[in-house]
């Protein structure tokens, strides 16, 4: 409460003014401060709504990045299923091939063995039903029997 001096017709209508004018300058300031922290509310509110809205972007963006890694990488594990699927199938073949092969070089030397074999056996009778071999041949058994006979 204020003290005012007393006059004739009551306080002393300066005092009472300058103290009313002081206190108007005063409520004046604190209504500026007041609407400079109801606009600096209203800015932080728009702030706090826009970086709301920023993680929400940010959050669906790195859960659309994460979904889209996720369908590339099983798509590059199918593809390289697939791969080695393929490399695996064709190197089956390619064993199978060269088992085949194997059999074949296996039954052309057996056949080339028998056809040795037989050729030798050709030469051999021809070398015996010759001429020359069985005048050897004669030749010899004379050999043996004149021994015989000494």
């Amino acid at each position: 409460m204020e003290d005012f001096d007393k006059q004739f017709r009551g306080y002393n209508i300066l005092e009472v003014n300058d103290r009313i004018n002081e206190l108007k300058e005063l409520i004046q300031q604190q209504k500026d401060t007041i609407l400079s922290l109801e606009d600096e509310i209203e800015m932080l509110k728009e702030q706090n709504t826009l970086l709301t809205k920023q993680v929400t972007v940010h959050e669906k963006t790195n859960e659309e990045i994460a979904r889209l890694a996720l369908k590339e990488a099983s798509e590059l594990i199918e593809k390289a299923k697939k791969n080695a699927n393929m490399i695996l199938k064709e190197s089956m073949e390619y064993v199978r091939g060269l088992s085949k092969d194997m059999d074949v070089f296996k039954q052309e030397a057996i056949d080339f063995r028998a056809n040795v074999v037989k050729m030798s056996e050709d030469m051999i009778e021809t070398i015996d039903k010759s001429e020359i071999f069985s005048l050897i041949r004669e030749e010899q058994e004379n050999k043996y029997d004149d021994r015989d006979s000494i």
